[in-house]
């Protein structure tokens, strides 16, 4: 029986995971499909309990990360303390979660940017916000500010910057951040940012997680002050990378079969 894999969230048709896994699929030489499905919150349950058993994983996007929690069995360290999952596998005894986006960003940035950081930007407060402070943690940052439109639905993420001993403030648009070395953007595409939010940012470098469309309005004022901007395609493929370990290998910790190989592949498919 051929493998069925894919992603879910909604919007969906912007998603270039399908071009990221068709293209370790077919440099694995498994027999296996992986597609793209428009899957709202309210759709999630009675889309999972339809899966026959030729589906075997599925990559999440907003607004699932959160949502999906309650349909799994069990769920990888990482998913439990950002509570934040984007893959799902099918294991024995029910789906399984994990969440890659936190080595995907750290690996991005440190190819990227460098490998350790002490201060930070983080915009946005949701389920990937959650996840990007795991990997400001990992790069060393101790000195977090969170930047937010409403500051009254923060304690989620706050709590959990308290619990990896990071000293945080929550802001809201338009307040001055302190000055720091990384700022990471977890608003959706097309957010609006106004020239007065614009000037309360003060980060050297900066990563964007929209990659569609691009140039996204903080990586244009990042290019006007001639400094460094990354969009969230290294991201994306990092986070794909370790999804394709659990999905088509062993796990994710473990490299697939030539995985060199599997990623030069990967990162021609979506022109990195």
């Amino acid at each position: 029986m051929t493998s069925r894999f894919g992603v879910i969230g909604s919007p969906i048709g912007h998603s270039r995971s399908p071009a990221l896994h068709r293209a370790a699929i077919s440099a694995l030489g498994i027999d296996a499909t992986y597609d793209r499905t428009d899957v709202t919150a309210g759709e999630l349950t009675a889309f999972i309990t339809a899966l026959d058993t030729s589906w075997e994983g599925l990559s999440l996007t907003m607004p699932l990360k959160q949502a999906v929690r309650t349909q799994l069995v069990s769920e990888c360290p990482v998913s439990i303390l950002t509570g934040a999952v984007n893959t799902i596998v099918r294991g024995t005894e029910g789906w399984i979660g994990y969440n890659t986006d936190t080595w995907g960003a750290t690996t991005a940035i440190r190819q990227q940017f460098g490998t350790e950081f002490r201060r930070a930007t983080l915009l946005g407060g949701g389920a990937t916000a959650a996840s990007m402070v795991v990997t400001l943690h990992d790069l060393g940052v101790d000195s977090l500010d969170i930047v937010v439109r409403d500051v009254s639905r923060t304690d989620a993420i706050r709590e959990l910057a308290r619990r990896l001993g990071m000293d945080t403030r929550v802001l809201n648009f338009g307040q001055s951040t302190r000055p720091a070395e990384l700022i990471v953007s977890t608003l959706p595409a097309g957010s609006a940012l106004t020239s007065e939010d614009l000037e309360a940012f003060d980060a050297e470098f900066l990563l964007d997680v929209v990659y569609d469309p691009w140039p996204s309005v903080l990586s244009t004022e990042w290019d006007a002050r001639g400094l460094s901007s990354m969009n969230g395609l290294p991201m994306l493929l990092w986070q794909a990378v370790r999804q394709a370990r659990v999905f088509y290998g062993e796990s994710v910790d473990e490299a697939l079969p030539d995985e060199l190989t599997v990623v030069t592949r990967m990162r021609a498919a979506v022109g990195l």
